[in-house]
């Protein structure tokens, strides 16, 4: 992954509650599955062996935060189970084998947990971290220009 998209993505893991955050873990794990059928497309495999890896322990990540108190859990965990499986499976066959229909089950649970956490108003999981304020992050003795990422409230560093 690019270093811009590594910031993004930690910037709104730093700012995130709860939702938000399952959210930002759909996205690096959609970002991975391009990355890898690019790499795969390059016929470069180590990079696609890479990427697909990464992608798997972002579904491991999902999977391992369920909360099985709600009913959602146990419904998410079967789905989690067979992303992993065909993820493993591409791995030893060394091809993106079903991405597309991965790709689409993450694309499905992203929007709708995008939804939730519109209206998640929990506080953020972190705490003593950077915050973005009118272009500029604020850090314990540190001050960097930022840019906001249209109009929204993330910002990137420059």
């Amino acid at each position: 992954m690019k270093k811009d998209k590594i910031s993004d993505f930690t910037l709104r893991i730093t700012q995130s509650n709860r939702s938000a955050l399952v959210v930002v873990i759909y996205d690096m794990t959609i970002e991975y599955i391009n990355e890898a059928i690019e790499y795969y497309e390059k016929d470069e495999i180590e990079e696609f062996l890479d990427a697909t890896k990464k992608a798997r322990s972002c579904v491991y990540e999902l999977m391992s935060v369920l909360d099985t108190k709600y009913p959602i859990a146990i419904e998410l965990m079967p789905l989690y189970l067979y992303m992993n499986k065909l993820l493993i499976r591409s791995i030893i066959k060394r091809k993106p084998q079903d991405f597309e229909a991965i790709r689409r089950m993450l694309q499905g649970l992203l929007e709708a947990f995008t939804e939730v956490a519109k209206k998640d108003d929990s506080p953020v999981l972190m705490g003593n971290t950077q915050q973005v304020y009118a272009g500029l992050t604020y850090g314990k003795g540190s001050l960097t220009e930022s840019f906001s990422n249209q109009g929204s409230n993330r910002g990137f560093r420059v």
